[in-house]
């Protein structure tokens, strides 16, 4: 007595995983947006504020890939507050505000892309084959 397995909907799920895999990352990307955000805003309250010209100079968006926060563009002295080096400023290469505050978000990113991944799970249109 022989017996025998078919599998079937095999290349249904391949192709189904494939697909899902191509929209993952930028349906995350697109969801943790609001998590540079959050983050944009904790540099601005942690940077000196003088003329608001430094905290004005925080951005945060869409990267690529992923997210992006930034500090001091077109702020001629952002990297001497950011980093230091000179005038009894002591030099900091990871910087003062941006990168500790990114690194002290970064399981929050992470449970926020989780959930984004888990999102996009249950929203696929995931095929169902057919005998």
């Amino acid at each position: 007595m022989s017996s025998e397995v078919e599998l079937v909907g095999a290349d249904k799920a391949a192709d189904d995983l494939r697909r899902w895999a191509d929209q993952l990352a930028p349906f995350v990307d697109k969801e943790t947006v609001s998590f540079g955000a959050t983050v944009a805003d904790s540099v601005r309250g942690a940077v000196p504020y003088l003329t608001g010209q430094l905290s004005g100079s925080v951005e945060s968006g869409e990267g690529d890939p992923g997210v992006e926060v930034s500090l001091g563009g077109g702020v001629e002295y952002a990297a001497w507050i950011e980093f230091g080096g000179s005038r009894g400023r002591p030099f900091i290469p990871e910087g003062r505000y941006l990168y500790p505050t990114l690194l002290a978000a970064e399981d929050s990113y992470v449970r926020a892309a989780e959930q984004a991944s888990e999102e996009s799970v249950r929203r696929f249109h995931w095929s169902t084959p057919s005998t």
